[in-house]
């Protein structure tokens, strides 16, 4: 079973990159500005095990408080990577996510947990990350750590990143990272991947599923 999983800078060339396999799961990232990966949401099958088979991560929030994974059982998550200084993939998917929220009825808003993990931990303070999430209106936790810490979490979850220095900003650099929101269920297992092509509609149906 392939799982096809996209990266995005939000701008730039098209590029492709195989990375590696678990099992006879293969994760395939393809980069920013590519065409649609296949069609429908992500698959489900086979993801259980396969992405963070511990269920759990250590992070700390944008309170400055140990984030474990584990305590939030009971819960339902959507996790994503990104940056606060990016251009159009993090805001795009964020104000998407608001939409998400709007159709789910108040048990399931309250039940929904957005966590982002910012990729860019040196410009994306505890305080910056909680400022930027708030614009959104949504159920959402800021996540940060040392480099050594972050890139364990990407690991897990077999996304990917990689700084690109530009002139084409004012900032100096971009990040291409992977675009997908991780469905985490109850018990902490990665039910569902969802690109940027799944709309509100469907991905509040498949949330509300859980």
């Amino acid at each position: 079973m392939n799982i096809a999983i996209r990266t995005c800078r939000g701008r730039g060339n098209f590029l492709r990159d195989c990375f590696a396999s678990l099992a006879t799961t293969l994760l395939v990232m393809t980069w920013a500005g590519c065409g649609k990966q296949g069609s429908g949401p992500a698959a489900s099958a086979g993801l259980d095990g396969a992405l963070n088979p511990q269920a759990d991560f250590t992070l700390h929030d944008q309170d400055g408080r140990i984030f474990h994974l584990k305590d939030h059982r009971g819960q339902i998550v959507l996790l994503f990577f990104g940056y606060t200084t990016c251009p159009d993939v993090c805001p795009t998917t964020l104000s998407k996510l608001a939409r998400v929220y709007a159709l789910l009825g108040s048990g399931m808003r309250q039940k929904l947990l957005t966590l982002f993990v910012t990729i860019d931990p040196q410009r994306d303070t505890p305080q910056k990350l909680k400022e930027y999430l708030r614009y959104f209106n949504i159920n959402a936790v800021g996540l940060t750590g040392t480099r050594q810490e972050i890139d364990a979490v990407v690991d897990s979850y077999k996304a990917t990143y990689e700084k690109v220095v530009t002139n084409s900003s004012a900032l100096g650099y971009m990040f291409d990272h992977t675009d997908y929101l991780y469905l985490i269920d109850a018990q902490g297992k990665t039910s569902h991947l969802f690109h940027p092509e799944d709309t509100p509609q469907d991905m509040a149906q498949i949330i509300k599923g859980l």
